[in-house]
């Protein structure tokens, strides 16, 4: 199972470099092309190393597809989805056997892109979409030629897979984790840091770790936002994953950081084993997207947890029309606080030259709708 090609290639790097960070490390081994995780796996469902709420239910597409076209007819934008990072291409399946369905004017403005830097993916993208593909109604292209963007763009899971680097506090000192290599195996290294930009993000956030705590910082999804920013001419970001504010994520008890491996859905800290072979992942810090998302004039709209944002999406008139048990206890998963996809699950939605009502379908209390479980559930 070791991937001793890719291994090979770290250690090479690494003994020109005498060290690399583990954003280096991560993004490695999940994207080095046709021997990185996502380059040549397929990582998603049964059969790879881990379960999305997408394989859960297709009611969670649907029901994000119901909600886009409220955001459509409320907000004026243009009809145009893009959506970065999709996987296996299920969520954008799910989302536009829906509007072909059940909302077939709107399936006819619609434009779907994908952003996907991985062929492998493309190609299995490519093969589920087949059917929309001949409705000209999906289209590829790369991030650095996405731009003048007017309408929704949307990722799901992403951000947690984009490289981190790992910090620690060592007796009030703080220091990078670099990855090594010592008798022949990879180890972590503290040392000064890889980038000034470490200090701005740990003074942005107002980061305080105590003595031995590591904390997991995403540079490239504080690019990423910015970047982003950029290429939106006028549209809403919502940014579906598992993560928390800046507050809550680096809190004191989360001594480890909050890197994790996933290999065949088994959850792992075996970070330098199966090298390609497994997922690499960490926390979104949703504070720092907001943070400078607003560089590139992203206004926040609203951070909500996944449950709520599924529920004013309308995905409990799926669970009314839903045939079988088991299709309730799937969509159950996706929507129940306590449990399954409801508890780490936060959505981040924010604007760009949009004004957004107060009566904007994601912004109504969570009150009433929290007590409305309770008594279903």
């Amino acid at each position: 199972m070791e991937n001793n090609e890719l291994k090979n290639q770290i250690y090479q790097i690494i003994k020109e470099k005498g060290k690399i960070t583990f954003a280096e490390f991560m993004d490695m081994a999940l994207y080095y092309p046709e021997l990185g995780y996502y380059q040549k796996e397929n990582p998603f469902g049964e059969q790879g190393s881990f379960y999305t709420s997408v394989n859960a239910s297709s009611s969670f597409g649907r029901s994000i597809a119901s909600g886009f076209a409220e955001v459509f007819q409320s907000t004026k934008i243009d009809y145009n989805i893009c959506e970065m990072g999709a996987g296996s291409g299920l969520l954008a399946k799910d989302i536009l056997d829906f509007y072909e369905k059940e909302l077939p004017d709107l399936y006819e403005k619609i434009n779907y892109t994908i952003i996907e830097k991985s062929n492998y993916l493309i190609s299995r993208q490519k093969e589920i979409l087949k059917n929309h593909l001949k409705n000209n109604k999906v289209n590829w292209t790369d991030f650095n030629a996405f731009r003048d963007f007017n309408g929704i763009f949307f990722s799901n899971e992403l951000v947690d897979a984009f490289p981190v680097h790992r910090i620690i506090n060592i007796g009030g000192e703080y220091k990078e984790l670099f990855v090594i290599e010592h008798n022949g195996r990879f180890e972590f290294y503290p040392d000064t840091f890889s980038t000034e930009k470490l200090q701005e993000y740990i003074n942005n956030m107002k980061i305080r770790l105590t003595d031995k705590q590591i904390a997991d910082i995403n540079l490239h999804a504080t690019d990423w936002i910015e970047e982003l920013g950029e290429k939106i001419n006028k549209g809403l970001v919502f940014t579906i994953d598992y993560g928390f504010d800046a507050k809550q994520l680096f809190s004191n008890f989360r001594m480890d950081g909050t890197v994790t491996c996933y290999f065949k859905h088994t959850q792992n800290n075996d970070f330098f084993e199966r090298i390609g072979f497994q997922d690499i992942t960490a926390f979104v810090d949703f504070s720092a997207l907001e943070f400078y998302g607003k560089k590139s004039k992203l206004d926040t709209v609203c951070f909500i947890p996944q449950w709520l944002f599924l529920i004013q999406s309308g995905i409990l008139q799926e669970m009314e029309e839903a045939q079988t048990d088991l299709q309730r206890t799937s969509i159950k998963s996706l929507i129940i606080p306590e449990g399954g996809f409801g508890t780490n699950f936060h959505v981040l939605i924010q604007s760009k030259n949009i004004a957004i009502h107060e009566d904007f379908i994601y912004k109504k209390s969570s009150f009433d709708t929290f007590d409305m479980l309770s008594r279903m559930f």
